[in-house]
């Protein structure tokens, strides 16, 4: 059986204890590794830890999944409107050099 020190200086409390933990069935688990320290109390709480971190693994990998998934779309959306720009800044070059070509004309003719 381990002592109420080797329980609370398990690596598994230490890395709970990194997270801001709001779940009260792990709390009630944790503060009881810290009290007793017995063997029963630390199995208690990696089962409260592997429910507790389970879930927050699965909401955490969806979020990413999410994230990623919106910045596909965004570069995606990015690439065409600066594909779309370079066709129309070509498009207005054009057309610019169109009507100077014009201006020219006209002021050819008005100078004959």
């Amino acid at each position: 059986m381990r002592t109420a020190v080797d329980a609370a200086s398990d690596p598994v409390v230490t890395l709970v204890d990194e997270f801001h933990v709001t779940d009260r069935a792990l709390l009630r688990a944790r503060d009881r590794v810290r009290k007793s320290g017995d063997s029963t109390a630390l199995i208690e709480f990696h089962r409260q830890a592997q429910r507790y971190f389970e879930t927050l693994e699965r909401e955490a990998a969806a979020h990413v999944a999410h994230l990623d998934r919106t910045l596909d779309e965004l570069y995606q959306r990015q690439y065409n409107a600066q594909a779309e720009r370079s066709v129309a800044s070509r498009r207005l070059e054009r057309a610019r050099a169109v009507l100077s070509a014009l201006a020219e004309r006209a002021s050819e003719r008005s100078g004959l």
